[in-house]
């Protein structure tokens, strides 16, 4: 349906139009005496579109015309001349008119084109509204957020957020058409920093490379950064940069290097596990606090590989601990943050949350990885115990699935909230794909700029509750978020791009919840759908709605 605010200060217009109106059904008319009137409709919102007529003088609409568009306002505006003359129909497409009729349509076929162009220029504001107001939430989140990001198009920053002006010293605005060869130190170091950033790329299609950026104030400002395209399929719509700041840590990794003799004694004495290693996994040091928990002497750990002595191949939950090892040496960046199941010469088994710091040389060949670990086996559920705890239809979603049992109670806790409370006092549908992660993202594709991509893995685990506003906050847009087994969010607003049509959906379920069950089926991974009308959630595994609630449990 499309409201039509209708100014014509004389009614026979209006009486005209709304006879036609009555008949298409879906065009309801809103009248306005005069420009003030009107003003005061769409200032309440009542309108989806403007319909004015003008005399010859071409001042009745045109005004109006002008303070709409002066607003910013987008809203159509089409002009029906009463009489007016040439000068006065292209003096209203100066003003931002969509589009001018020379007089009213002449037959019912010429009226009947006429309304379908109405529903046209009303829907295709309505969708940009729609788009505008999805991007203004995206760029408030980037903003929000602690990292540095930019979109550089044809050699020209096109966009950069608050923290990448921060970053480099300046305002807001100002690095917008800058070339991004000035923050370079050097045409030398301009090319290392291309074949980081665009000669390889991991899976995910980022380049990355650390260097030194020159700031607003000529000093030199040490740096992570990464970099993919907009559009893989595209090139020509740019590259998205993402920056961190890396001077605190670089500051701190040489004091700790210069002063690493005088401070043994506070690092043997430290309450936290010290380990070092090389490249192959084999411990290079342990500090006293370390050989006192696992219970192993030094000359006992010391050039064993980690595996097998501190850390099971496997740990009780099944997760592959040999395989991480390797992934953290392959990749370290990526396990900056890790918890994992470990083990003491004892036999029991401890869990430890890990800080990783990757030692490069020169080259930026890993020689060695430092990790300090803080027992946290207090806080971790034994795996009994959470058998007992958790539900039983819980269990038997994930069960053959990769999904964690506290990831999958993260994720039903934040839907619950999103059902119970919506987002500003309005209901939200939302949708979340736990597990399988790389067989779920290979079929589907990016809805909008994906608000995850290059933060830290930490900043994107799902059990964290620094990450629960900003999940709610986006889950007004479109698309779905998709949630690794172990936590991390790789997406959101992503569109699923999968065949429904052998899905099996209950009648009443609209394509959200069809896609979801049509995913579930090719992939092993668990779906979790809110629905905007009710709040329901409902679960899917295998195809097929497991479980409908109605009120969060």
């Amino acid at each position: 349906m499309v409201t039509i605010l209708l100014l014509d200060d004389r009614h026979g217009f209006f009486e005209i139009f709304r006879t036609i109106a009555s008949r298409a059904g879906d065009l309801p008319v809103v009248p306005a005496g005069t420009a003030a009137d009107a003003r005061a409709r769409l200032a309440e919102g009542d309108a989806d579109l403007v319909l004015a007529r003008f005399g010859r003088d071409g001042t009745g609409g045109i005004r109006l015309l002008e303070e709409i568009r002066s607003s910013g306002s987008g809203i159509p505006v089409v002009m029906v001349a009463d009489g007016a003359d040439r000068n006065a129909l292209d003096h209203a497409y100066l003003h931002g008119a969509d589009l001018v009729l020379d007089g009213l349509p002449d037959s019912l076929e010429a009226w009947a084109s006429f309304t379908g162009t109405l529903r046209a220029l009303a829907g295709r504001w309505r969708r940009e509204e729609n788009l505008r107001q999805e991007n203004g939430i995206l760029e408030a989140v980037l903003n929000a957020s602690p990292m540095a990001v930019s979109v550089i198009r044809e050699h020209m920053i096109v966009w950069a957020n608050h923290p990448f002006h921060t970053m480099l010293g300046y305002r807001d605005g100002e690095l917008i058409g800058r070339d991004p060869v000035e923050f370079m130190s050097g045409e030398k170091e301009h090319r290392r920093i291309d074949t980081g950033l665009f000669g390889t790329r991991d899976e995910f299609g980022w380049g990355s490379i650390e260097t030194q950026v020159k700031r607003r104030d000529g000093s030199l400002l040490s740096c992570h950064i990464q970099s993919r395209p907009v559009d893989p399929e595209d090139p020509s719509q740019g590259h998205i940069i993402v920056g961190r700041d890396m001077t605190e840590y670089h500051r701190i990794e040489n004091l700790l290097r210069r002063s690493e003799l005088r401070y043994q004694d506070l690092i043997d004495n430290a309450h936290s596990i010290i380990l070092r290693l090389d490249p192959q996994g084999t411990v290079r040091f342990i500090n006293r606090f370390g050989e006192t928990f696992f219970g192993y002497t030094s000359d006992e750990i010391v050039g064993k590989p980690v595996l097998g002595t501190i850390l099971p191949e496997r740990s009780r939950t099944g997760r592959d601990l040999a395989t991480m090892v390797r992934e953290v040496m392959q990749k370290p960046e990526d396990f900056e943050v890790n918890v994992n199941e470990n083990m003491k010469k004892s036999g029991e088994r401890v869990w430890i949350a890990w800080t990783n710091k990757a030692i490069r040389d020169e080259t930026g060949r890993l020689v060695e990885m430092l990790s300090i670990g803080n027992d946290i086996t207090d806080r971790k559920l034994d795996v009994k115990e959470v058998s007992i705890t958790i539900a039983p239809w819980k269990k038997a979603i994930i069960d053959g699935t990769d999904i964690q049992e506290p990831v999958f109670d993260a994720v039903y806790e934040i839907a619950a909230e999103i059902s119970r409370e919506g987002r500003e006092g309005k209901p939200v549908g939302t949708t979340f794909v736990l597990g399988d992660t790389q067989n779920v993202l290979a079929r589907s594709r990016q809805l909008i700029l994906n608000p995850f991509e290059g933060h830290p893995r930490e900043a994107r685990m799902i059990t964290s509750s620094g990450l629960r506003e900003t999940i709610k906050e986006l889950a007004q847009l479109d698309g779905a978020f998709v949630v690794s087994g172990d936590g991390v969010v790789w997406a959101g607003g992503r569109y699923i791009t999968i065949d429904t049509s052998a899905a099996a959906v209950p009648k009443g379920l609209g394509t959200r919840h069809a896609s979801v069950a049509g995913i579930t089926q090719e992939t092993r991974s668990v779906g979790i759908v809110v629905s905007q009308s009710g709040g329901r959630i409902s679960l899917f595994k295998d195809g097929r709605v497991v479980k409908v609630i109605t009120e969060a449990e």
